[in-house]
Protein backbone atom coordinates (compact mmCIF):
# COMPACT_ATOMS: atom_id res chain seq x y z
CA UNK A 1 0.00 0.00 0.00
CA UNK A 2 1.29 3.21 -0.77
CA UNK A 3 0.61 6.51 1.38
CA UNK A 4 0.36 10.17 0.72
CA UNK A 5 0.65 12.13 4.33
CA UNK A 6 -0.02 15.50 3.71
CA UNK A 7 0.49 18.19 6.56
CA UNK A 8 0.67 21.81 5.47
CA UNK A 9 2.42 23.28 9.06
CA UNK A 10 6.32 21.50 8.53
CA UNK A 11 6.75 23.33 11.52
CA UNK A 12 8.25 21.58 15.20
CA UNK A 13 5.37 20.45 17.05
CA UNK A 14 3.16 17.58 18.18
CA UNK A 15 1.37 17.32 14.63
CA UNK A 16 4.64 16.89 12.46
CA UNK A 17 5.92 14.51 15.37
CA UNK A 18 2.77 12.30 15.04
CA UNK A 19 3.22 12.17 11.20
CA UNK A 20 7.27 11.34 11.52
CA UNK A 21 5.63 8.41 13.45
CA UNK A 22 3.35 7.63 10.48
CA UNK A 23 6.47 7.84 8.21
CA UNK A 24 8.83 5.55 10.22
CA UNK A 25 6.56 3.11 11.85
CA UNK A 26 3.77 1.93 9.38
CA UNK A 27 6.09 -0.68 8.52
CA UNK A 28 7.69 -2.43 5.26
CA UNK A 29 5.01 -2.72 3.51
CA UNK A 30 3.73 0.68 3.54
CA UNK A 31 5.10 2.98 1.05
CA UNK A 32 5.09 6.59 2.49
CA UNK A 33 5.66 10.08 0.61
CA UNK A 34 5.68 13.44 2.53
CA UNK A 35 3.51 16.53 0.95
CA UNK A 36 4.11 19.63 3.55
CA UNK A 37 5.64 23.28 3.73
CA UNK A 38 9.08 23.28 1.57
CA UNK A 39 12.29 24.22 3.27
CA UNK A 40 10.35 23.30 6.57
CA UNK A 41 11.42 21.49 9.84
CA UNK A 42 9.76 18.62 9.02
CA UNK A 43 10.80 18.60 5.22
CA UNK A 44 14.20 19.02 6.20
CA UNK A 45 13.64 16.07 9.26
CA UNK A 46 12.06 13.82 6.59
CA UNK A 47 14.76 14.31 3.82
CA UNK A 48 17.67 13.65 6.14
CA UNK A 49 16.05 10.31 6.92
CA UNK A 50 15.52 9.33 3.21
CA UNK A 51 12.03 9.83 2.96
CA UNK A 52 10.19 10.52 -0.49
CA UNK A 53 9.27 14.19 0.33
CA UNK A 54 7.21 16.77 -1.91
CA UNK A 55 7.13 20.49 -0.67
CA UNK A 56 4.49 23.31 -1.81
CA UNK A 57 4.03 26.41 -0.26
CA UNK A 58 0.27 26.26 1.72
CA UNK A 59 1.03 29.61 3.47
CA UNK A 60 0.03 32.17 1.20
CA UNK A 61 -4.17 31.81 1.27
CA UNK A 62 -6.60 29.25 2.30
CA UNK A 63 -7.96 29.66 -0.77
CA UNK A 64 -4.72 29.52 -3.07
CA UNK A 65 -5.22 27.73 -6.58
CA UNK A 66 -1.78 26.90 -6.73
CA UNK A 67 -1.56 24.84 -3.08
CA UNK A 68 -4.88 22.83 -4.73
CA UNK A 69 -3.12 22.42 -7.84
CA UNK A 70 0.29 21.49 -6.02
CA UNK A 71 -2.08 18.78 -3.79
CA UNK A 72 -3.61 17.58 -7.06
CA UNK A 73 -0.46 17.37 -9.21
CA UNK A 74 1.36 15.62 -5.96
CA UNK A 75 -1.58 13.00 -5.88
CA UNK A 76 -1.38 12.53 -9.94
CA UNK A 77 2.06 11.89 -10.20
CA UNK A 78 2.74 9.86 -6.67
CA UNK A 79 -0.43 7.82 -7.23
CA UNK A 80 -1.15 7.12 -3.88
CA UNK A 81 -3.68 4.31 -2.78
CA UNK A 82 -4.79 6.50 -0.15
CA UNK A 83 -4.45 10.11 1.10
CA UNK A 84 -3.52 11.04 4.86
CA UNK A 85 -4.25 14.79 5.66
CA UNK A 86 -3.24 15.97 9.01
CA UNK A 87 -4.65 19.04 10.30
CA UNK A 88 -7.19 21.34 8.98
CA UNK A 89 -5.56 23.32 6.45
CA UNK A 90 -4.11 20.34 4.90
CA UNK A 91 -8.23 18.84 4.56
CA UNK A 92 -9.41 22.08 3.59
CA UNK A 93 -7.01 22.30 0.06
CA UNK A 94 -7.50 18.19 -0.22
CA UNK A 95 -11.67 19.30 -0.44
CA UNK A 96 -11.33 20.48 -3.80
CA UNK A 97 -9.90 17.63 -5.25
CA UNK A 98 -12.23 15.01 -6.91
CA UNK A 99 -12.84 12.25 -4.77
CA UNK A 100 -11.56 9.35 -6.97
CA UNK A 101 -8.20 8.61 -4.20
CA UNK A 102 -9.66 7.35 -0.89
CA UNK A 103 -9.03 10.21 2.01
CA UNK A 104 -8.39 10.13 5.69
CA UNK A 105 -8.32 13.49 7.87
CA UNK A 106 -7.16 13.34 11.10
CA UNK A 107 -8.46 16.58 13.37
CA UNK A 108 -5.58 17.62 15.25
CA UNK A 109 -7.48 19.78 17.38
CA UNK A 110 -10.58 22.16 16.22
CA UNK A 111 -9.16 25.60 16.39
CA UNK A 112 -11.70 27.55 15.84
CA UNK A 113 -13.99 26.77 18.76
CA UNK A 114 -12.19 29.64 20.75
CA UNK A 115 -11.97 32.38 18.03
CA UNK A 116 -14.38 35.88 17.92
CA UNK A 117 -17.56 35.48 15.67
CA UNK A 118 -16.64 35.64 12.17
CA UNK A 119 -13.11 33.59 12.17
CA UNK A 120 -15.03 31.07 14.49
CA UNK A 121 -18.10 30.74 11.80
CA UNK A 122 -16.01 30.51 9.19
CA UNK A 123 -13.76 27.86 10.67
CA UNK A 124 -16.70 26.27 11.31
CA UNK A 125 -18.10 26.09 8.22
CA UNK A 126 -14.47 25.22 6.31
CA UNK A 127 -14.49 22.46 8.74
CA UNK A 128 -18.05 21.31 7.86
CA UNK A 129 -16.75 21.09 3.85
CA UNK A 130 -13.85 19.28 4.85
CA UNK A 131 -15.81 16.65 6.62
CA UNK A 132 -17.93 16.62 4.07
CA UNK A 133 -15.57 15.86 1.92
CA UNK A 134 -13.34 13.10 3.68
CA UNK A 135 -13.85 9.24 3.27
CA UNK A 136 -12.73 8.64 6.98
CA UNK A 137 -12.23 10.97 10.44
CA UNK A 138 -9.91 10.11 12.80
CA UNK A 139 -9.51 11.79 15.88
CA UNK A 140 -6.96 12.48 18.09
CA UNK A 141 -9.19 13.08 21.54
CA UNK A 142 -12.46 11.98 22.19
CA UNK A 143 -12.85 15.41 22.96
CA UNK A 144 -12.49 16.68 19.12
CA UNK A 145 -15.40 14.09 18.75
CA UNK A 146 -17.81 15.47 20.78
CA UNK A 147 -17.43 19.00 19.98
CA UNK A 148 -17.87 17.86 16.23
CA UNK A 149 -21.15 15.99 17.19
CA UNK A 150 -22.56 19.55 19.21
CA UNK A 151 -21.47 21.12 16.27
CA UNK A 152 -23.17 19.28 13.52
CA UNK A 153 -19.62 18.43 11.90
CA UNK A 154 -20.56 15.03 11.44
CA UNK A 155 -23.23 14.15 9.18
CA UNK A 156 -24.70 11.45 7.30
CA UNK A 157 -23.25 8.12 7.68
CA UNK A 158 -19.48 9.72 7.93
CA UNK A 159 -16.81 6.88 9.19
CA UNK A 160 -14.85 7.93 12.02
CA UNK A 161 -12.89 6.67 14.69
CA UNK A 162 -11.53 8.23 17.97
CA UNK A 163 -7.73 7.41 17.90
CA UNK A 164 -5.63 8.21 20.84
CA UNK A 165 -1.96 9.23 20.19
CA UNK A 166 0.70 7.52 21.75
CA UNK A 167 4.95 7.54 21.56
CA UNK A 168 7.84 4.75 21.94
CA UNK A 169 8.79 4.12 25.44
CA UNK A 170 11.29 6.87 26.69
CA UNK A 171 13.67 6.22 29.47
CA UNK A 172 13.47 8.41 32.45
CA UNK A 173 17.07 10.54 32.77
CA UNK A 174 18.31 9.56 36.28
CA UNK A 175 21.32 11.73 37.56
CA UNK A 176 20.03 14.89 35.29
CA UNK A 177 21.04 18.25 36.15
CA UNK A 178 17.96 20.39 36.95
CA UNK A 179 16.51 23.40 34.77
CA UNK A 180 14.09 23.82 37.21
CA UNK A 181 10.06 24.51 36.22
CA UNK A 182 9.25 24.43 32.33
CA UNK A 183 7.74 25.44 29.27
CA UNK A 184 8.00 24.46 26.16
CA UNK A 185 6.06 25.08 22.75
CA UNK A 186 5.55 27.13 19.60
CA UNK A 187 4.87 30.96 21.27
CA UNK A 188 1.79 30.89 19.35
CA UNK A 189 -1.43 32.54 21.01
CA UNK A 190 -2.77 28.71 21.57
CA UNK A 191 0.27 27.27 23.59
CA UNK A 192 -0.63 30.92 25.84
CA UNK A 193 3.35 31.22 26.84
CA UNK A 194 1.77 34.85 28.52
CA UNK A 195 -0.06 32.85 31.08
CA UNK A 196 3.13 30.78 32.09
CA UNK A 197 5.04 34.16 32.94
CA UNK A 198 2.12 35.13 35.22
CA UNK A 199 2.57 31.73 37.03
CA UNK A 200 6.54 32.86 37.21
CA UNK A 201 5.19 35.98 38.76
CA UNK A 202 3.84 33.92 41.42
CA UNK A 203 6.23 32.14 42.11
CA UNK A 204 9.11 34.14 43.31
CA UNK A 205 11.75 31.63 44.93
CA UNK A 206 11.47 29.21 41.90
CA UNK A 207 13.67 29.54 38.60
CA UNK A 208 11.84 28.93 34.95
CA UNK A 209 12.77 28.01 31.58
CA UNK A 210 11.14 28.23 28.27
CA UNK A 211 12.00 26.32 24.90
CA UNK A 212 10.44 27.55 21.58
CA UNK A 213 9.70 30.14 19.01
CA UNK A 214 6.98 31.40 17.31
CA UNK A 215 5.22 34.62 16.36
CA UNK A 216 4.97 36.00 19.90
CA UNK A 217 8.75 35.12 20.81
CA UNK A 218 9.53 39.12 20.63
CA UNK A 219 6.60 39.61 22.84
CA UNK A 220 7.66 36.91 25.62
CA UNK A 221 11.20 38.31 25.33
CA UNK A 222 9.95 41.59 26.14
CA UNK A 223 7.24 40.83 28.85
CA UNK A 224 10.18 39.13 30.49
CA UNK A 225 12.40 42.39 30.69
CA UNK A 226 8.97 44.29 31.74
CA UNK A 227 8.32 42.22 34.77
CA UNK A 228 12.09 41.77 36.02
CA UNK A 229 11.96 38.31 35.32
CA UNK A 230 15.59 38.13 33.63
CA UNK A 231 17.15 36.53 36.17
CA UNK A 232 15.08 33.80 36.67
CA UNK A 233 13.51 33.40 32.93
CA UNK A 234 15.90 31.58 30.60
CA UNK A 235 14.48 31.56 27.02
CA UNK A 236 15.88 29.07 24.99
CA UNK A 237 14.32 29.33 21.41
CA UNK A 238 13.31 26.32 19.52
CA UNK A 239 14.89 22.98 19.85
CA UNK A 240 14.57 19.96 17.67
CA UNK A 241 12.96 17.18 18.88
CA UNK A 242 15.65 15.09 20.10
CA UNK A 243 16.92 18.39 21.98
CA UNK A 244 13.57 18.93 23.14
CA UNK A 245 12.89 15.24 25.02
CA UNK A 246 16.56 16.23 26.84
CA UNK A 247 15.15 19.29 27.79
CA UNK A 248 12.34 17.63 29.11
CA UNK A 249 14.06 15.19 30.84
CA UNK A 250 16.11 17.95 33.12
CA UNK A 251 12.77 19.78 34.34
CA UNK A 252 11.34 19.22 38.07
CA UNK A 253 7.55 20.24 36.47
CA UNK A 254 6.66 20.98 32.99
CA UNK A 255 4.16 23.19 32.75
CA UNK A 256 1.42 23.87 30.26
CA UNK A 257 -0.94 26.84 29.69
CA UNK A 258 -3.09 25.88 26.11
CA UNK A 259 -6.46 27.41 25.56
CA UNK A 260 -7.07 24.06 23.56
CA UNK A 261 -5.70 21.36 22.75
CA UNK A 262 -6.17 18.17 20.66
CA UNK A 263 -4.31 15.13 22.18
CA UNK A 264 -1.22 16.52 22.65
CA UNK A 265 2.34 14.02 22.83
CA UNK A 266 4.23 16.49 25.26
CA UNK A 267 2.50 15.55 28.32
CA UNK A 268 3.11 11.67 27.38
CA UNK A 269 7.02 12.33 26.77
CA UNK A 270 6.77 13.42 30.38
CA UNK A 271 5.01 10.94 31.61
CA UNK A 272 7.22 8.41 29.97
CA UNK A 273 10.79 10.93 31.89
CA UNK A 274 8.88 10.26 35.32
CA UNK A 275 8.83 14.75 34.94
CA UNK A 276 5.22 15.61 36.51
CA UNK A 277 2.91 17.65 34.19
CA UNK A 278 0.71 20.96 36.09
CA UNK A 279 -1.59 21.71 32.44
CA UNK A 280 -4.73 23.44 31.71
CA UNK A 281 -7.15 20.98 31.25
CA UNK A 282 -8.42 21.38 27.57
CA UNK A 283 -9.41 19.72 24.89
CA UNK A 284 -7.73 16.17 25.38
CA UNK A 285 -5.56 16.41 27.83
CA UNK A 286 -7.63 14.82 30.35
CA UNK A 287 -7.76 11.72 28.77
CA UNK A 288 -4.34 11.66 28.94
CA UNK A 289 -3.86 13.39 32.39
CA UNK A 290 -5.90 12.33 35.22
CA UNK A 291 -6.01 14.84 37.74
CA UNK A 292 -4.33 14.40 41.35
CA UNK A 293 -3.13 10.59 40.04
CA UNK A 294 -1.15 11.35 36.98
CA UNK A 295 -0.68 15.10 37.35
CA UNK A 296 -2.36 17.84 38.04
CA UNK A 297 -5.01 19.95 36.11
CA UNK A 298 -6.40 23.25 36.46
CA UNK A 299 -8.86 26.41 34.91
CA UNK A 300 -7.01 28.59 32.68
CA UNK A 301 -5.60 30.33 36.14
CA UNK A 302 -2.30 31.70 36.93
CA UNK A 303 -3.03 31.81 40.76
CA UNK A 304 -4.61 27.32 40.52
CA UNK A 305 -1.77 26.95 38.11
CA UNK A 306 0.90 28.06 40.64
CA UNK A 307 -0.91 26.53 43.32
CA UNK A 308 -0.48 23.10 42.13
CA UNK A 309 3.43 23.77 40.82
CA UNK A 310 4.10 24.58 44.50
CA UNK A 311 2.49 21.13 45.43
CA UNK A 312 4.63 18.97 43.02
CA UNK A 313 7.76 21.12 44.34
CA UNK A 314 7.06 21.11 48.30
CA UNK A 315 5.07 17.93 48.26
CA UNK A 316 7.38 14.73 47.81
CA UNK A 317 4.95 11.81 48.89
CA UNK A 318 2.29 13.60 46.30
CA UNK A 319 5.50 14.29 43.70
CA UNK A 320 6.35 10.69 43.79
CA UNK A 321 3.18 8.91 43.42
CA UNK A 322 2.21 11.12 40.43
CA UNK A 323 5.47 10.50 38.71
CA UNK A 324 4.85 6.62 38.89
CA UNK A 325 1.30 6.40 38.34
CA UNK A 326 2.15 8.89 34.90
CA UNK A 327 4.83 6.46 33.97
CA UNK A 328 2.36 3.29 34.36
CA UNK A 329 -0.17 4.93 32.47
CA UNK A 330 1.73 6.27 29.44
CA UNK A 331 2.87 2.60 29.45
CA UNK A 332 -0.80 1.05 29.05
CA UNK A 333 -2.46 3.38 27.41
CA UNK A 334 -0.44 5.48 25.46
CA UNK A 335 1.39 2.87 23.55
CA UNK A 336 2.97 3.97 19.85
CA UNK A 337 2.81 0.41 18.57
CA UNK A 338 -1.35 0.28 19.55
CA UNK A 339 -1.54 3.89 17.95
CA UNK A 340 0.09 2.45 14.39
CA UNK A 341 -1.71 -0.66 14.34
CA UNK A 342 -4.69 1.27 15.07
CA UNK A 343 -4.34 3.73 12.17
CA UNK A 344 -3.16 1.30 10.08
CA UNK A 345 -6.17 -1.15 10.08
CA UNK A 346 -8.07 1.90 9.58
CA UNK A 347 -6.59 2.17 6.35
CA UNK A 348 -7.23 -1.22 5.27
CA UNK A 349 -11.37 -0.61 6.20
CA UNK A 350 -11.64 2.28 4.12
CA UNK A 351 -9.70 0.55 1.27
CA UNK A 352 -11.95 -2.39 1.75
CA UNK A 353 -15.01 -0.49 1.56
CA UNK A 354 -14.03 1.48 -1.92
CA UNK A 355 -13.04 -1.59 -3.40
CA UNK A 356 -16.29 -3.49 -2.73
CA UNK A 357 -18.04 -0.11 -3.89
CA UNK A 358 -15.84 -0.10 -7.18
CA UNK A 359 -16.79 -3.81 -7.52
CA UNK A 360 -20.18 -3.33 -7.31
CA UNK A 361 -19.92 -0.61 -10.04
CA UNK A 362 -17.37 -2.91 -12.21
CA UNK A 363 -14.36 -0.67 -11.48
CA UNK A 364 -10.72 -1.85 -10.57
CA UNK A 365 -8.80 -0.64 -7.75
CA UNK A 366 -5.30 -1.20 -9.54
CA UNK A 367 -2.73 -1.50 -6.92
CA UNK A 368 -4.43 -2.32 -3.52
CA UNK A 369 -3.82 -5.44 -1.46
CA UNK A 370 -6.87 -6.31 0.23
CA UNK A 371 -4.89 -8.31 3.41
CA UNK A 372 -4.00 -4.68 4.36
CA UNK A 373 -7.37 -4.39 6.25
CA UNK A 374 -6.58 -7.78 7.88
CA UNK A 375 -3.82 -6.02 9.78
CA UNK A 376 -4.06 -7.13 13.49
CA UNK A 377 -4.66 -5.20 16.42
CA UNK A 378 -1.08 -4.76 18.56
Amino acid sequence: MKTLQFVADGAPGGGTNHVMQLLTGLGDDVENVLLTQKDSYLYDLAKSKNISVVGGDFFRSRLDREAIRKVRETIETEKPDLVHCHGGRAGFFQSFLSRKTPTVYTVHGFHHARKSFVPRTSGWAAEMWTMSRMDQILFVADFDRQLAVRQKLLRGNKSFQVIHNGIAPLEPQSGSESLGIGFIGRFVYQKNPQLFLEVVKRLPDQNFVMAGGGELEPEIREMVKQLGLEDRVKLLGSLDHKAALEFISKLDVLVMTPRWEGLPLLPLEAMFMKVPVVSTAVGGIPEVIEHGETGLLSSEDADELAKNVNVLINDAEIRSSIKRQAFEAAHEKFSQKNMLAKIKRSYGQLLERRMVSRQQTGQLVPGFNSSMSRTPSA
